[in-house]
C-alpha cells in the first residue's frame, strides 16, 4: 500500500474498496435515526467480532446477536445513557473494514469487536444536514474509521480532528467517495461539518462510522450496558 495522505502519528487518510450495487442501494433504504434531533440522519447499526485470517491474510467479520447502540453519558452528553435502537444492517461490510482495520495495524493476535454504523445525512430545503448534533468528541473507542460512500449535490461535510478537549482542527478533509479517515479515538477529539445543498433539489453524504475495541474491552452485552447505564438491559 502507498503512504496514505495526508497522515500523521495517530491518523491516516486512506482509500477503501469501492462497494458493490447492493451496498450502495441500500443507502436510499435507511430508516430514520429517531435519536438524531431533526430528518437529517437516516441509520442502520450491527456489531461484529472480527478476527485475524492468517492463511487469508484479512480479517473476518462473525456477526453478534443485535442489540441497542448505547454510549455512557460522560462519553456522549447529547444522548448518553440512552438505549438506541437501530435496525440492523443488510448489507456485508467486510471488504472495508478489512481495509481499515490493515490501515490502522490492528494487533492480529487478538479479537476485536467493532461497531457499524451505515448513515445517509440528507439537507435540503427543509431539512438542515447536521452531521454531528453533539459537536466534537470521541467517541469512547480505541480506534474510529469514518468512511464515504457518496456525495451527492453538497457542500460542507468536512471531517475534522482536534486536541482533546477542542479547540483548533489540526486536520480539516473532505473525503471523497471511497476514502476513510482512520484515527486513534483516545488520543483525539473529531467532529464533521454540516452539509449544505448545492441547489434546491437537496443532497446527501452516505458513509460509515465505525468503531474498534479489544474483545477484553468490548463495548457490547449486559455487562457493558450495565456499567454506561447503572441497570441491566436485556
Amino acid at each position: 500500500m502507498n503512504p496514505p495522505s495526508p497522515a500523521g502519528d495517530n491518523y491516516k487518510v486512506i482509500e477503501i474498496p469501492e462497494p458493490g450495487p447492493e451496498i450502495m442501494a441500500e443507502f436510499s433504504r435507511l430508516p430514520l435515526d429517531p435519536y438524531a434531533g431533526g430528518k437529517q440522519r437516516y441509520r442502520r447499526f450491527s456489531q461484529y467480532r472480527i478476527t485475524w485470517d492468517g492463511p487469508a491474510k484479512s480479517w473476518t467479520l462473525e456477526l453478534l446477536e443485535h442489540r441497542p447502540f448505547l454510549q455512557s453519558p460522560e462519553v456522549n452528553s447529547y444522548v448518553g445513557g440512552v438505549q438506541r435502537r437501530f435496525e440492523p444492517l443488510r448489507i456485508d461490510p467486510t471488504a472495508q473494514i478489512d481495509a481499515g482495520a490493515k490501515a490502522l495495524g490492528l494487533d492480529a493476535t487478538d479479537a476485536w469487536q467493532i461497531n457499524v454504523h451505515q448513515c445517509r445525512v440528507v439537507a435540503n430545503a427543509e431539512v438542515r444536514g447536521v452531521s454531528v448534533p453533539e459537536g466534537p468528541h470521541r467517541d469512547g473507542h480505541q480506534y474510529g474509521m469514518l468512511a464515504v460512500f457518496a456525495r451527492e449535490n453538497i457542500t460542507g461535510g468536512e471531517n475534522q480532528l482536534m486536541p482533546t478537549g477542542g479547540g483548533d482542527p489540526f486536520l480539516t478533509v473532505t473525503l471523497q467517495p471511497n476514502q476513510a479517515l482512520v484515527y486513534d479515538d483516545a488520543a483525539m477529539w473529531h467532529h464533521a461539518t454540516d452539509i449544505v445543498p448545492r441547489d434546491g433539489s437537496g443532497g446527501h453524504r452516505d458513509l460509515w462510522i465505525v468503531a474498534f475495541n479489544r474483545w477484553a474491552d468490548r463495548k457490547y452485552g449486559p455487562e457493558f450496558e450495565r456499567a454506561a447505564t447503572g441497570n441491566v438491559v436485556r
